[in-house]
């Protein structure tokens, strides 16, 4: 049961602080995203996989005249991204 509640303690850390914006153009905005990470397991395995936490990440978008803050607060995660291309993100904001 312990390890059960852990499980959903993280997915909900992962789905309450991470932001996504994909195939965006940001202009003349403040993202903002408040990172204090502890006890964090945080993991990638396999071909182009990608795991991040507290982190922001801009990939293929564009991002003008805009303010990025990054520092979320992370306490207990488990963070793993498994399998070919996959990611996980916990506590990041992940602009592609």
């Amino acid at each position: 049961m312990k390890t059960l509640t852990f499980a959903v303690v993280a997915l909900a850390a992962f789905v309450s602080t991470s932001a996504f914006a994909e195939g965006s153009k940001i202009e003349k905005s403040t993202l903002i995203n408040a990172s204090s990470n502890k006890n964090v397991l945080n993991a990638a395995i396999g071909k182009n996989a990608t795991a991040n936490t507290g982190s922001i990440s801009v990939v293929g978008s564009q991002v003008s005249k805009s303010t990025v803050i990054n520092a979320s607060s992370n306490k207990n995660v488990l963070n793993a991204a498994i399998g070919e291309g996959t990611v996980a993100n916990t506590g990041s904001v992940d602009i592609r």
